[in-house]
């Protein structure tokens, strides 16, 4: 560095004359926490020797740097002053390095997380998920987008962006793109959950550079088109957190998809694909959702104070999350199976956030809001997890692990047994436009908890509406 200047790397609080050259590696505005169209502070990261501009800075105020997450390792924080001296370089004395790029390996094998050390990470981006509106902990709606990118060695990392960087990504994400998408993320927060590492953007902080005109996106495109083991260009379609979607999982063959009535006989635990109609919601007013994390799905229960502690992963919030829990009835034609469908599945089906239907007035004669009505009579696929205590008949519900209702793989797939027309009237040995409900009936009316409602004309039974009861009595 030029006589005259001093190093960021000996800065410290003992003095305020201070004068430095460097380059501004990155610079954002921090918003007012009370109201977020002001403009609190401007905070910037910067470089010296080893926006990417230099500047001559000079008369400071250090402070010791006390912030939770931390864009660099250096402890102390420069404040500008009044007295603060800002002049623009227009012949820099030394190159710039903006990046210190952390090789996904060293991270997908990291015994410990620092999830404090927000990372800079190049990588092709092979994989990508649909863009989805969110809320998040503050009520503020955005978007939640997931991109797969992989180094020159084809190691993997989950990406999550969100806000503007969802709108900057999808323009380069076309279908059939032939040439490599390269991107670099600038400051991003590692995390794991379910033993998965993953990246993600972090509020006003990070940034995503688009195959940007840099010496380190030139040297990693010109090793990734030169191997022989490089990437493919294609882009594939992925579902949330690099989870292989449904529709992914059938398409790429080897699947076999089985009838209700082999589900409910299985004698082996594992996963089994099933196809089905939904013809029933098992909810009532407040058990279609439960209170969540809002880091992790862990359910939270009273708030202790006014703050929630998530037990899993130990963090605390002001407010829990809503996420999607909600029982629901399949049937095929061999026989009918219920089912428990959380969040991810249900968003899908409805493509509304719990959060966003909660305060929604529920009709008459229902217990939960009428937006979860748009899953009914969906032709679906649902890869369910048998276990032991289904085997055994002691537990009669079954979690999905997935679903697709993709139209074209869903007639593709499906059994023989696969009804058309399932909104039939439904009887233990198959279906029947007429029957005798005198017993169904019956059951219903004596079951004091039952919420139904039944019109009688002329001992015919004309319409039945029913919650969970209807299953009891079915099953007699």
């Amino acid at each position: 560095m030029s006589e005259g200047y001093d190093m960021l790397m000996n800065v410290n609080a003992k003095k305020l004359e201070w004068k430095f050259q460097m380059y501004v590696v990155r610079i954002w505005e921090n918003p007012n926490r009370y109201n977020q169209k002001e403009i609190n502070s401007i905070k910037m990261v910067l470089q010296d020797i080893k926006e990417f501009k230099m500047y001559t800075m000079s008369n400071f105020i250090v402070v010791n740097k006390m912030e939770k997450i931390k864009t660099t390792r250096n402890r102390w924080t420069l404040n500008f002053s009044h007295r603060t001296v800002v002049v623009r370089v227009e012949n820099p004395s030394f190159s710039l390095e903006p990046f210190c790029l952390k090789p996904i390996p060293e991270l997908l094998a990291a015994e410990k997380l620092d999830d404090s050390q927000l990372l800079d990470i190049i990588g092709e981006v092979v994989g990508k998920d649909d863009p989805r509106d969110i809320i998040t902990s503050k009520g503020k709606e955005t978007k939640h987008m997931v991109v797969v990118i992989a180094d020159l060695d084809n190691n993997n990392l989950d990406c999550v962006l969100f806000g503007d960087m969802v709108d900057q990504i999808v323009p380069h994400l076309e279908d059939g793109r032939v040439e490599p998408l390269i991107v670099v993320l600038q400051f991003f927060k590692p995390s794991r959950w379910n033993d998965k590492v993953s990246v993600q953007s972090h509020f006003d902080v990070s940034k995503i550079h688009v195959n940007p005109d840099m010496k380190e996106v030139h040297d990693f495109r010109k090793s990734l088109l030169g191997s022989v083991t490089s990437n493919s260009v294609r882009i594939s379609q992925v579902s949330g957190h690099g989870v292989q979607s449904g529709a992914a999982e059938l398409k790429r063959g080897g699947v076999v998809v089985k009838s209700i009535e082999d589900a409910l006989n299985s004698t082996e635990e594992g996963p089994i694909w099933i196809g089905g109609t939904i013809v029933s919601i098992n909810a009532d007013n407040n058990d279609w959702f439960y209170k969540s994390c809002r880091k992790c799905p862990k359910k939270v229960e009273t708030p202790i104070g006014n703050r929630y502690e998530c037990s899993k992963c130990g963090h605390t919030h002001g407010s829990a999350s809503l996420r999607y829990k909600v029982e629901v009835m399949a049937y095929d034609g061999t026989g009918s199976i219920t089912m428990l469908m959380w969040d991810r599945e249900t968003t899908q089906l409805i493509g509304r956030q719990a959060e966003q239907i909660k305060d929604e007035d529920c009709l008459e004669g229902e217990g939960y809001p009428p937006t979860l009505d748009n899953m009914m009579d969906k032709k679906l696929l649902f890869k369910i997890n048998v276990k032991t205590a289904n085997i055994n008949k002691h537990d009669q519900v079954y979690t999905i692990m997935k679903i697709c209702d993709d139209e074209d793989i869903v007639e593709k797939n499906c059994p023989m047994e696969f009804i058309s027309n399932p909104s039939d009237v439904l009887t233990e040995n198959g279906i029947s436009n007429s029957m005798d409900v005198s017993a169904t009936v019956a059951n219903l009316k004596s079951d004091n908890n039952s919420q139904c409602s039944v019109d009688v004309v002329e001992d015919s039974v004309t319409s039945l509406k029913c919650k969970t009861p209807i299953r009891r009595a079915l099953n007699g």
